[in-house]
């Protein structure tokens, strides 16, 4: 019943951590700061919140879909038969749980309408049946707005969410349910949630927080200062590597070696790139979402490049794009620059790149986190992958932040998994990865199902591809662990991403990951190896 254990810890731990448009004496503030702590709702680059925002039913359906992923409700997904939301749309994933959890059913057109504004009428049949589900009974008698119409389609909503004070009515006994909602009032209400939850729950959660919360999670931000290894921070990841993996079958791609660019390109290649090999000139893999296909980063000579590589068929380069920057890895057009303080997007159609810098930094558009100002230690940045919806990226560096230098970080566990929003751009999520060892680093990421991304570490012998849990972490974005001074990166006081262990191979010098297809992944290692899988991952 984690739902519930877990609504008190976060009301301690995050107390104070507001973001910077909301006073501490603001009516919404308590609410803001759980829900924004539980990852119910983010801020906006910057470190806003923006309360007075109108949300619609597109960010009601993601919204709904992580406090979910927080409930002891089973996932139930359905499908999705609006014919206005398109099967690519950014809100799918939100939609499908919402359909399955039998929250919304559309409109009579069998239309979704998700761009038109949510109104409190709206919001509270969908917060009346989540309480349903969660077994919280609303009061037998409740005052009656002066506004809601006798037979109203949401009165029996409206009257059980004003008795159980998650959309109160104003002072003046009105209800205004045809206004839309703000983030305020949608942070108050999801607030209002958790704290019925927990009190319909009270006996149970006060005899298992105790066994409930991990044992690497502090009760106070100062509770602990002990290294990782001795706070039980990788007590998840030993458990998870004791589960039975996935068979995994390593051969080579058929390319013979020395055989130059120029012979497997479709595309123009500039000059000085033709003779290059593509065993030597490789140097990352990434997830790209066409069948039989990845991203490959290319150095030769001095040059930069990223290329879209065909496997399916004997590898060949369908095109070739020639960066004048230190392109450490990429996926889908999107490169991470070594030193990890930009990214980098390449816009083929208009044939120009996008820059992309940690927040409070000029000369690029805001979007990383303002710790990534200080830089990653030497060497290959761990991935860069877009969700299935392409409206996320996730980045993850291959070794720790500088924080507070590249030395005293060199012992450290911690790093950073961003998740960067394109719609519009900007930080949407942070959380906290654990190396097995502070010698590995990340030389991978994919992300080919909403559910699934895959993390490849390394300790410079074996390779280890891991599934992470994204509902069960703690989201830095905008709090008080996402600046240097927190020290995060030496005293890992937050709730990390669960591993799953998926696969481990004997290879001792790796680069990238990719999926090909649920059975089939790629790395490079003198060239570029697929690895077959006896089970398939989705």
């Amino acid at each position: 019943m984690r739902f519930f254990v877990y609504v008190t810890f976060f009301v301690t731990l995050w107390a104070g951590a507001l973001p910077n448009d909301i006073p501490k004496d603001h009516w919404a503030a308590p609410a803001v700061a759980e829900v924004v702590a539980r990852g119910w709702l983010q801020g906006y680059p910057g470190g806003a919140f923006k309360g007075e925002l109108s949300l619609d039913r597109y960010q009601l359906a993601t919204t709904l879909a992580r406090v979910l992923a927080d409930s002891p409700l089973p996932v139930r997904e359905g499908e999705v038969r609006f014919k206005d939301v398109k099967p690519n749309h950014w809100a799918l994933p939100g939609i499908r749980r919402m359909v399955g959890e039998g929250l919304v059913l559309g409109f009579p057109d069998q239309t979704y309408r998700g761009a038109s504004v949510l109104t409190r009428y709206q919001l509270s049949l969908v917060l009346d049946k989540l309480m349903q589900s969660l077994g919280i009974a609303a009061p037998a008698r409740v005052v009656r707005p002066d506004d809601l119409p006798a037979g109203h389609w949401a009165e029996g909503a409206v009257m059980r969410m004003i008795g159980l004070d998650v959309l109160p009515m104003g002072a003046d006994g009105l209800f205004r349910g045809n206004q839309p909602v703000n983030r305020y009032q949608m942070a108050r209400a999801l607030w209002r949630v958790g704290q019925l939850g927990l009190s319909s729950q009270e006996a149970s959660a006060q005899s298992g927080v105790a066994s409930a919360l991990p044992s690497n999670t502090p009760q106070s931000p100062s509770s602990s200062a002990l290294p990782a290894s001795q706070t039980g921070v990788n007590s998840s990841v030993q458990a998870s590597q004791q589960a039975p993996l996935v068979p995994v079958e390593v051969t080579t791609a058929s390319v013979p070696e020395g055989t130059p660019l120029s012979r497997l390109s479709t595309a123009p290649l500039p000059e000085g790139w033709a003779s290059a090999t593509l065993e030597q000139s490789l140097i990352h893999l990434g997830q790209d979402r066409g069948s039989g296909r990845v991203w490959a980063t290319l150095k030769h000579q001095g040059q930069q490049a990223i290329a879209l590589l065909r496997l399916d068929e004997g590898p060949r380069l369908e095109a070739f794009y020639p960066l004048n920057e230190a392109v450490a890895v990429a996926s889908e057009g999107w490169a991470w620059l070594e030193g990890g303080r930009q990214l980098l997007f390449w816009d083929a159609k208009a044939q120009k790149t996008r820059l992309y810098g940690p927040i409070g930094q000029s000369g690029a558009r805001e979007a990383l986190p303002p710790v990534f100002a200080a830089g990653v230690q030497e060497g290959l940045l761990g991935g860069v992958a877009l969700d299935e919806s392409r409206n996320y990226l996730a980045l993850m560096s291959g070794r720790p932040l500088c924080l507070p230098d590249c030395e005293k970080a060199a012992s450290s566990q911690v790093l950073r998994l961003v998740l960067l929003g394109l719609n519009p751009d900007g930080l949407f999520a942070e959380y906290a990865y654990l190396l097995d060892d502070p010698k590995n680093r990340v030389v991978g990421l994919a992300w080919p199902k909403p559910r699934l991304l895959l993390v490849h570490e390394h300790d410079g012998q074996k390779s280890r591809i891991y599934s992470v849990d994204l509902n069960q972490a703690d989201d830095l974005a905008f709090t008080e662990w996402d600046t240097p001074e927190a020290n995060l990166e030496l005293k890992p006081q937050v709730k990390p991403l669960t591993k799953k262990l998926i696969a481990e191979l004997n290879l001792t010098s790796p680069r990238g990951l990719a999926l090909l297809s649920s059975t089939e992944a790629v790395t490079i290692q003198q060239g570029v190896l697929r690895l077959k899988l006896e089970k398939p991952l989705w």
